[in-house]
């Protein structure tokens, strides 16, 4: 049986150097482009981590971000961990006051509200984007 783990999803473009940490080596799966806002290419990368190492790595992660206009997220099937600049917030699923928390703190960076559709987020890959894709099968 697989180790729990969560779904990181990050965007190259919010890691300064373009790079991720060094602890990720190994737990990338994919990367493809997006249209951000329906403008702004960006790259998506996803990395499976393990669930005991998730709030250690999404550290790792907030460390890394550009200080203003970004936020990467691990998320499983009951919670969703968000990486701010310097800051983690953990949203359990359903918790709209977590959800309510994590997007006022995203705004102190200057991340657009309709970039900030949490509670969709375990559903929809990119609650943002105009037309979704087919489902990918995982």
């Amino acid at each position: 049986m697989a180790s729990p783990s969560l779904r990181a999803v990050v965007i190259t473009q919010s890691l300064a150097g373009g790079v991720l940490p060094a602890a990720f080596v190994g737990m990338e799966d994919r990367r493809y482009p997006h249209l951000l806002d329906e403008q702004t290419p960006i790259e998506i990368i996803e990395l499976t981590v393990p669930a005991e190492r998730a709030e250690a790595l999404a550290l790792e992660l907030a460390a890394t971000l550009k200080p203003q206009l970004y936020y990467a997220h691990l998320l499983d099937e009951e919670r969703m961990l968000v990486a701010f600049p310097r800051t983690l917030v953990d949203i359990p699923r359903g918790d709209t006051d977590a959800i309510a928390h994590a997007r006022r703190i995203g705004a102190l960076f200057g991340i657009p509200d309709e970039q900030m559709r949490f509670a969709e987020m375990w559903d929809t890959d990119h609650p943002d984007a105009p037309t979704q894709p087919e489902a990918s099968s995982r």
